[in-house]
C-alpha cells in the first residue's frame, strides 16, 4: 500500500506534504535538528556519502561531493547548517536505480541519527525536510517516466525507493561510513577519492547521446 504521507502548513502558509510528520509548531529544519554545526556536518558527510556509495553500486559515475557550511537569518533566529552536493556525470541506468540513489541519502542520514542516539521523530522529518532538493530531482525524473500527476503523487511514487536505498545503506554501511570519515575534515572529495574510501569502482561516465 503506498504511504500517502503527512499534510500540513508551513509557516509561509505553503503546503507541506512529508513521509515524517511535521512537529507541531515549527520555524525551520535547522532549528528542528538542533544539533551542534561540527555534529550536524558529521550527519551531512553520511548523508552525501550515501548518494556516493548508492552512485557507486548503481553504476553511475560521481565526479565529486562537497560540503558547505550555509548561515541564513530565519524568521525564529540565526540558523547555521551544513549542507552538500553530491556531483554525478551522465547516466546509463534504469529511472530505479537513479531514484535509489537519491534516496541513500536521506536513508544513511536517517540510521546515522539512530546509530548516534539523536533520532526524534522531530528530527527525522528535519532529515527529510533537508533532502528537499533530492525529493525535486526525483519529482522531475517521475515526472517524465509518468506524466499527469500531482506533485504529491510524484513523492508518493518515489517513496516507493525508500525500502531498497534502506536495504543498499545497511549492506554497505561500513563503506557509507568510510566515505563521510574521509570527506567529513576536508570537506570535499574527488569521485576517485571516494570510490577508493569506498572500495568500490567509479563507474565510467557514459559518452553524449547520439541523436
Amino acid at each position: 500500500m503506498m504511504h500517502s504521507g503527512f499534510l500540513g502548513t508551513g509557516p509561509d502558509g505553503l503546503l507541506v506534504h512529508s513521509f515524517h510528520p511535521a512537529p507541531a509548531v515549527w520555524c525551520c529544519a535547522t532549528h528542528v535538528l538542533g544539533l551542534p554545526l561540527e555534529t550536524d556536518r558529521q550527519g551531512a558527510a553520511v548523508h552525501e556519502a550515501g548518494h556516493a556509495v548508492a552512485a557507486f553500486v548503481a553504476g553511475i559515475h560521481v565526479i565529486g561531493i562537497t560540503l558547505t557550511t550555509e548561515r541564513a537569518q530565519q524568521p525564529c533566529g540565526p540558523a547555521a547548517a551544513v549542507s552538500g552536493v553530491t556531483d554525478i556525470g551522465r547516466m546509463a541506468v534504469p529511472v530505479d536505480g537513479y531514484l535509489t540513489m537519491l534516496a541513500a541519502g536521506e536513508a544513511a542520514h536517517q540510521r546515522w541519527l539512530r546509530e548516534a542516539d539523536l533520532h526524534t521523530a522531530d528530527r527525522a522529518w528535519a532529515v527529510e525536510r533537508g533532502a528537499l532538493d533530492d525529493t525535486g530531482k526525483a519529482v522531475d525524473a517521475l515526472r517524465d517516466q509518468v506524466p499527469g500527476l500531482e506533485d504529491t503523487g510524484y513523492r508518493q511514487l518515489f517513496w516507493r525507493s525508500r525500502p531498497a536505498a534502506e536495504a543498499l545503506v545497511d549492506a554497505h554501511w561500513n563503506r557509507v561510513l568510510a566515505v563521510a570519515a574521509g570527506l567529513a575534515g576536508p570537506g570535499r572529495l574527488s569521485g576517485a577519492e571516494a570510490a577508493a574510501l569506498a572500495g568500490l569502482p567509479n563507474p565510467p561516465e557514459p559518452g553524449p547521446a547520439q541523436g
